[in-house]
């Protein structure tokens, strides 16, 4: 088997989304506009943001723009900051602390409605709709930042304990929460020299799209009953132990993925992937058509022509990704990014208790499920890890109501 990744491949698509900056299908364009229009949605755009914080002696809460200013959402807003005003004091009160929240916002600068529907239009696209309607139906709120990690999303308090992450779901007494990091502006259209982070643009965008997916994927996993979260298909909450059908599907899916890398081992992945780095090499040094380069192409060709022989009867197959991958990075990148979503590897996931450990593993590969479709396409998942592939689609996404 090819050696693992070390980390998690971000900026791969399998099919670049719908331009952001026009209308979706009229289905999905309805789901962006209800995103935009809930005031659900909290963006930070490096210098621009439209929400503020508001930190009571029990909690902090979040208020978006339209959560301040839109009649039908300011009347929730008034009935929330009012818990944390003494009795005595009355509407009055209240208006102050609206007032003074709305001084905040302005050193925000504000978001655009042109942004906010970018990236509503973004978000929509990364998960299955039935998730994006439930989503809209509970009143999620949705963090999305430009950063590479969230903690500019977060309250001081909360971001020392969390805000180093690219991603973040949470859930609490005041509902669910989805944090997204971009790592970049993902509509960044300028040029090179102008970026202000190295990722704006496309890799950016990837970022959004991936981080989103996979915190979509643990928004979806949770259990839902009349009574609330009442805990996650993929493991049992007290104590933390994974569920023992999502074990199962896991386990197989790591067998499943060792044994297909195995087979492309044998088939002369190595080799195809060590002849297609020397051709860059060369192209690097642009000593294109140089006669060292040509004889780099030429193994390269014999490389591929043997792979291709010999991989025929192997079920993945090789497709367009963007950024456009090589026939041999295209099966490592995938095949390394496939074994490390099932056994992730981070501080935050490792436990004294081992049972505990394998149950964030379950929770974490579970929730990656529809990262993957992402970032190597729906077929290719299927293949690499059916048994989480239906686990998700059977369990968890048959769970949420589909009107």
């Amino acid at each position: 088997m090819p050696a693992r990744a070390r980390f998690n491949e971000y900026h791969v698509l399998a099919r670049r989304p719908q331009p952001s900056d026009k209308p979706l299908a009229k289905h999905v364009e309805a789901m962006a506009q209800a995103l935009v229009t809930s005031g659900r949605l909290y963006i930070n755009a490096d210098t621009m943001r439209n929400f503020v914080h508001y930190t009571t002696a029990t909690t902090t809460y979040s208020f978006s723009a339209r959560e301040l200013t839109d009649p039908a959402l300011c009347e929730h807003t008034k009935t929330l900051i009012a818990r944390s005003i003494p009795k005595g004091l009355g509407p009055v009160a209240v208006n102050e602390r609206i007032d003074q929240l709305l001084r905040d916002l302005k050193k925000g600068r504000g978001i655009a409605h042109t942004l906010e529907i970018r990236v509503a239009r973004l978000i929509v696209q990364a998960a299955h709709e039935a998730v994006i309607r439930t989503l809209i139906r509970e009143r999620t709120q949705v963090f999305v930042s430009f950063s590479h990690n969230v903690s500019d999303l977060m309250a001081v308090h909360f971001w020392q304990d969390h805000g180093g992450s690219g991603g973040l779901q949470s859930t609490s007494d005041s509902g669910a929460a989805v944090y997204i990091s971009c790592g970049g502006d993902p509509f960044f259209e300028g040029k090179e020299g102008e970026k202000y982070y190295t990722t704006d643009g496309a890799q950016a965008l990837s970022r959004m799209l991936v981080i989103g997916a996979q915190e979509l994927g643990h928004y979806a996993d949770l259990i839902r009953s009349s009574h609330g979260i009442s805990g996650r298909h993929s493991a049992r909450m007290q104590p933390l132990r994974a569920s023992p059908k999502c074990k199962a599907a896991r386990d197989a899916d790591l067998a499943r993925v060792q044994t297909l890398a195995q087979h492309y081992a044998n088939a002369g992945l190595g080799a195809l992937v060590r002849a297609e780095e020397a051709v860059k090499f060369y192209e690097k040094q642009k000593q294109n058509y140089a006669p060292l380069w040509l004889m780099a192409q030429l193994k390269r060709l014999v490389c591929w022509w043997r792979f291709s022989r010999r991989a025929a009867s192997l079920p993945l197959r090789f497709r367009a990704t963007h950024p456009r991958l090589t026939c041999g990075a295209f099966y490592q990148s995938m095949l390394r990014d496939m074994a490390f979503n099932l056994a992730p590897e981070a501080d935050a996931y490792r436990r004294a208790d081992a049972q505990e450990e394998e149950a964030i593993a379950c929770i974490e590969a579970l929730a990656r499920v529809p990262q993957q479709e992402i970032k190597w396409g729906r077929e290719a998942t299927h293949t690499c890890w059916p048994s989480l592939a239906a686990f998700y689609e059977d369990v968890v996404l048959s769970s949420l109501p589909s009107g």
